[in-house]
């Protein structure tokens, strides 16, 4: 079992403890990461915090990772609870804790989603945390918020997806307030959530938005995961939404679009995907050998978690995310309330990680597809970002239509899609450029070039 102290949160298990120090407290020196076997331990002492004062339990005669016996001192701030903690060393003591998780030895995470008021990401008006020790879940924590300044608005797309209204958050604590508690809840911890792009940059979005500080957590994705286990035939699932693929892993039936509900479900995947991998250990080294890096939430950015030689998926795969965030892929930017005539602003919200890889090899342009058809005979360039669509997977689909796909904007370039980016990107800086020059070039956006490859009927959610 988890219990959250003063600056740590303390795992009991059979035979030690495991201290886990938040972020600040590693900062200050202690170490982020302890173990303390019980093995010598003699007893233990408990003074309850009172509603303004710290506590502390003493566990007497503990050894640490030299073997070098002494006490352990731990402090408990108003309103946690050292009895809770106390009562569960001295069973451990007794011999009555549980035997070690029959779940994943080493599997140690917090799973994080929220909820947002608007098309803003940073808009963020609900926070859900589970944490995950062993592959199982041993705590969460709900906050619900008020969204940044100037992002409080309220849309009914998003009311009528999860419920929360501006009445509900009325007398809640500001986002920024929220967040904080959530990175205290998360410790060392790696943040996993389904899509972590999307959580990740929302509350980076609202943090900056709030003028609070972002703090470096290290990021995994459920989604990522279950996309390999199909590529693995691990799973065989219709699409990767949140869901389907903790149905299709046996999760208990829940109310999507609650935070906590949904960041259960995007750790219990994990959980199980790494059981059926034959995984053991952390984390990290479930990822890794999976041939991910982790992705990083900083103050500077956020950087995905990514896969060398990721394969294309199905239109039915695609957008699938947890919720509408394939219909606000603006991470952060964009508003409920813009004024008319910004569409082209709106539409280049900055990139998460302001870079976008590009496949090797061109496909060649089906001579057997519709002559009638858009992209029939027409030479065309992409640029910018079109998460979750994989550039790969439109090249391939262009090419089907018999369309000759172009790396770079040139004489001959005929039609030239933009994505979100942060600004106006080179190419299509060449393209006005040549425009200008009067050669016929059509700017398509997004949504025309998704629908033109049938990619639009991908269900949102």
């Amino acid at each position: 079992m988890s219990y959250t102290a003063h600056g740590a949160v303390i795992d009991v298990t059979a035979d030690a403890l495991t201290v886990h120090r938040s972020q600040l407290a590693a900062s200050l020196g202690a170490p982020a990461r302890e173990s303390l076997s019980l093995a010598d331990a003699t007893g233990v002492e408990c003074a309850e915090p009172t509603a303004t004062g710290f506590g502390q339990v003493i566990v007497r005669g503990t050894s640490d990772s030299a073997g070098i016996a002494g006490d352990t001192i731990i402090r408990f701030a108003p309103g946690q609870d050292a009895t809770a903690f106390a009562r569960a060393v001295e069973a451990t003591l007794r011999g009555e804790a549980p035997a070690a998780s029959s779940g994943v030895q080493g599997l140690d995470f917090t799973a994080v989603d929220v909820e947002t008021a608007n098309d803003n990401w940073g808009s963020v008006c609900q926070i859900g945390a589970v944490r995950f020790r062993d592959g199982e879940e041993t705590e969460s924590r709900t906050w619900l918020c008020t969204p940044p300044p100037g992002l409080e608005h309220f849309d009914k797309v998003n009311i009528s997806i999860h419920g929360i209204t501006a009445e509900d958050v009325a007398d809640a604590s500001p986002f920024a307030d929220a967040a904080a508690e959530l990175f205290e809840f998360l410790g060392t911890d790696t943040l996993v959530a389904h899509n972590a792009q999307f959580d990740s940059t929302a509350l980076r979005s609202g943090l900056k938005k709030a003028d609070a500080p972002v703090p470096e957590v290290r990021l995994a994705c459920s989604l990522a995961l279950a996309r390999d286990a199909s590529r693995a035939g691990v799973i065989d699932v219709a699409n990767h939404k949140l869901p389907t693929v903790a149905s299709f892993l046996g999760a208990e039936d829940f109310r999507h679009h609650e935070a906590t509900a949904d960041a259960r479900a995007a750790g219990e995947i994990v959980s199980a995907l790494a059981q059926r991998f034959g995984h053991s250990g952390s984390i990290e080294d479930l990822f890794t050998t999976r041939d991910f890096a982790l992705g990083t939430l900083s103050e500077e950015s956020v950087i995905p978690v990514l896969r060398a030689n990721t394969a294309p998926l199905s239109a039915a795969d695609l957008g699938a995310g947890t919720d509408f965030r394939d219909k606000t892929r603006m991470a952060g930017t964009a508003s409920g309330s813009k004024k008319k005539g910004s569409a082209a602003k709106e539409r280049r919200g900055p990139a998460p990680w302001q870079s976008v890889s590009t496949p090797d090899t061109i496909p060649d342009p089906n001579p057997d597809a519709d002559p009638e058809g858009a992209l029939f005979g027409q030479n065309v360039t992409l640029t910018g970002d079109f998460e979750p669509f994989d550039k790969g997977l439109l090249w391939s689909k262009i090419a089907e239509r018999g369309g000759q796909v172009g790396k770079n904007v040139t004489k001959k370039t005929t039609i030239l899609v933009v994505g979100q980016w942060a600004t106006k990107t080179s190419k299509e800086k060449r393209a006005e450029e040549l425009q200008g020059k009067g050669q016929d070039i059509a700017i398509w956006q997004t949504d025309k070039l998704l629908e033109e490859l049938q990619l639009d009927e991908a269900p949102p959610f």
